[in-house]
């Protein structure tokens, strides 16, 4: 059944008063702070329909009502107007060109998580470019004993990522330098998928190089290049502002807490969380049980992603309570995914520019 005019107004009033305050809301404070033109009967009327149909709760039979997950959906979905939005934009935008160019990625995910969080008070969550999207810089063989291999792969954007396997043969490191410098010789600045591409058509070429080492090399650049592996997190997490979560009367409750701040500690979590929606377009928010990590810590997650070029390489999020104020962390992280990709961008531009001024 939709909602008339009157019953929107009623639930936007509602949602926007228990964001404010943290207290249920009744029909006296409504008819207080909103202009409806109707009594405090009829909005008590309207509020026993909307917590009928699922929009409201009341969480005491002498309190007034909050706002239900249903509730919140309907507000961002239906009720948040493009005025609401650009209200606050001149001060988000600025806040977005706090971050400038540093010299590395990693710098600049890093302020981004802390301006974020900052400008939020939220928990705000950053994730760097997956490996397997980066361009390889270096790659290096480290004999850890005796049939026992790590490789240590290193990004242009100055990433590393370690992979530990062991190798039917004992090597030396003075061969698994060799193995190296031919390896970087032919992959340097690629990406992974472009190195697997190139890699199918070098065997029979790199038969020619270091014939007694043939069949390690062939078997160290498989484990190194092709295969998944194991050796942590594939996308490097910055997060800032767990301490703000405490100060939210939404996570008073000691247990409600300390289970929010032990999943911050599982890392691997909070990746998965965002690489679902890695794929999605513009800013998408999801509202508690729409996903199980946030029903469980009662919180809601608004998410982008930034891209260099058309490739898109990570996320910038804010997580916080579904009592969070929608209106602001919805521009906060859309103009900042879109700050961190412009600069990504130039970055490009310029490192492109610089490599042609070398090559003439």
């Amino acid at each position: 059944m939709p909602l008339d005019d009157r019953s929107r107004y009623v639930l936007k009033a509602i949602v926007l008063s228990y964001i404010k305050t943290a207290f249920p809301v009744g029909s006296q404070a409504i008819t207080r702070s909103f202009d409806i033109g109707v009594s405090p009967a009829t909005i008590r009327n309207i509020m026993a329909d909307l917590e009928s149909q699922g929009f409201l709760m009341q969480p005491h039979t002498s309190a007034g009502r909050i706002p239900t997950e249903k509730g919140y959906r309907f507000y961002v979905d239906n009720l948040l107007q493009d005025a609401e939005l650009l209200k606050e934009q001149d001060d988000i935008l600025g806040q977005a060109e706090q971050l400038i160019q540093r010299e590395t990625i990693q710098a600049l995910l890093q302020d981004t998580s802390k301006l974020l969080s900052d400008a939020s008070q939220y928990l705000a969550i950053v994730t760097a470019p997956k490996f397997s999207s980066t361009r390889i810089k270096q790659v290096e063989f480290v004999r850890l004993r005796k049939n026992s291999v790590m490789a240590v792969c290193i990004s242009q954007d100055g990433f590393v990522q370690n992979k530990f396997f062991e190798v039917p043969e004992d090597l030396s490191q003075k061969d698994l330098n060799k193995i190296a410098d031919t390896l970087n010789h032919l992959y340097s600045g690629l990406t992974l998928q472009e190195i697997r591409q190139k890699l199918l058509t070098q065997i029979q070429k790199m038969k020619d190089l270091y014939d007694h080492l043939l069949q390690e090399a062939l078997e160290l650049t498989r484990r190194t290049f092709m295969d998944g592996g194991s050796g942590g997190i594939d996308a490097e997490l910055y997060m800032d502002g767990a301490s703000h979560m405490i100060d939210h009367p939404d996570f008073a409750d000691f247990r409600v807490m300390k289970g929010l701040l032990s999943a911050f500690e599982e890392k691997r979590m909070i990746v998965q969380l965002l690489d679902k929606y890695i794929g999605t377009e513009g800013v998408q928010v999801y509202i508690g049980s729409e996903n199980p990590f946030l029903g469980d810590h009662h919180c809601s997650l608004v998410v982008s992603h930034y891209k260099r070029g058309n490739q898109v390489l990570g996320t910038v999020g804010i997580l916080g309570p579904t009592r969070m104020e929608y209106s602001k962390i919805i521009p906060l992280v859309d103009s900042t995914a879109k700050k961190v990709s412009r600069l990504l961008e130039e970055s490009s531009m310029e490192e492109e520019s610089s490599l042609g001024e070398k090559t003439k």
